[in-house]
């Protein structure tokens, strides 16, 4: 098919619209990998402002998401799809069938985005991991501080754990 009038400047938009969702993602990214360093650190409020961080490009993500939809609506209407029909067409679909010349940049912005969610999801499992980590040893900590008289679990100088002394932290401390 070929473009004329409105449809071309739609694909542009499109294009712009797919370059600033990628570069939301990167910025996604770089705010896990800062929350990721804090947890490191045990730098709590780090941890929260790269949280509130992520939280803010995540709502940015969506509200681009939402008008990629719109946009590829109205581009597949101008094309006499239904809504329903252009709304589930993927960038590539969408590069395949209305956006001539713009197709290579599509594609790329499509490929960028698909490596950096691949890079997001894993840097996502890593923060999982040390979240999970760090609760177990939480628990173990304050297990050890409430343990019953017949002691619990505790660390030793090298971070094993071991059975604790029949004291528990809170009785010795008052």
């Amino acid at each position: 098919m070929v473009m004329q009038g409105p449809e071309t400047s739609r694909v542009a938009t499109l294009v712009r619209l797919l370059d600033e969702i990628a570069e939301l993602h990167a910025k996604l990214l770089a705010a896990i990998d800062l929350k990721i360093d804090a947890m490191k650190t045990a730098d709590t409020d780090q941890i929260r402002e790269a949280m509130l961080g992520e939280k803010r490009i995540v709502e940015q993500i969506n509200e681009r998401e939402g008008l990629r939809r719109q946009l590829t609506v109205n581009l597949g209407r101008s094309y006499g799809m239904s809504p329903e029909r252009s709304r589930r067409m993927s960038a590539l679909q969408i590069a395949e069938r209305f956006a001539g010349t713009e197709t290579a940049r599509i594609e790329s912005a499509v490929t960028k985005m698909r490596e950096l969610t691949t890079q997001i999801a894993r840097r996502n499992q890593v923060a999982q991991l040390v979240s999970q980590n760090i609760l177990r040893h939480m628990r173990i900590v304050f297990a050890s501080m409430t343990a019953p008289a017949d002691g619990g679990v505790a660390y030793s100088a090298d971070g094993q754990t071991n059975a604790a002394t029949n004291e528990r932290i809170f009785d010795l401390v008052g």
